[in-house]
């Protein structure tokens, strides 16, 4: 009976959260918030340590190890090179990821950087933690990976031509795909947000140069 309640939990803590993220866009922050707020709620009220939702920091070096390539495919090749490649051979998709950047709203990469590093960390307890963790023992946990990496990639939906979202959903849903494997071998939250971290801040530089 409790695991099946954690099922429920998870699929409408989720739903929640994405429906509210596409329909009502205009308060998309206060419903990315809500898994973070689950999470630590449920944490305390059924006594999980910060290991069970990922934060295993005594781990960390050894984690990094384990996972060394994804880590540095994640953190310094592939945005920089999706973004040359866009500009050389798709500038068309290339507006479009343009047009998400925050410094389109004026916003410095000293503001953005604790921004980002804040945001990361409620992303990854909800796509990693929280829907391919707790879905994992369910249904195995490369299925959980891709329903985990399906939804964070719809979750990112921008409006545009149908090839151009299609490409910028896909190519997010690989990422995903790879984060979530990081997060399936170790279950080290903090390694897959350093990644994540380094390869956004890498993206946005290149986007931001162009």
């Amino acid at each position: 009976m409790k695991i099946n309640r954690i099922l429920l939990e998870t699929i409408l803590v989720t739903a929640i959260t994405l429906l509210g993220m596409w329909f009502v866009p205009v308060a998309k922050t206060i419903f990315a918030l809500i898994p973070v707020a689950y999470l630590l709620i449920e944490r305390r009220l059924r006594h999980r340590t910060w290991g069970d939702l990922g934060f295993n920091f005594r781990t960390f070096w050894a984690d990094l190890r384990a996972n060394w390539i994804l880590f540095l495919l994640l953190g310094f090749i592939i945005q920089p090179v999706t973004a040359l490649w866009a500009k050389a051979y798709f500038p068309e998709f290339l507006a479009h990821v343009q047009v998400r950047l925050p410094f389109e709203s004026g916003i410095g990469l000293g503001g953005l950087l604790p921004l980002l590093a804040f945001s990361l960390i409620g992303e990854e307890m909800t796509y990693r933690t929280l829907i391919q963790g707790r879905l994992a023992p369910f249904i195995n946990a490369p299925a959980a990976v891709g329903v985990a990496s399906l939804l964070f990639g719809l979750a990112h939906y921008a409006p545009g031509p149908g090839l151009i979202v299609v490409t910028d959903i896909g190519l997010i849903v690989v990422d995903a795909v790879l984060y979530g494997t990081m997060f399936a071998r170790r279950n080290n939250l903090w390694v897959v947000w350093l990644a994540h971290l380094l390869g956004d801040i890498l993206g946005l530089l290149v986007l931001n140069s162009m």
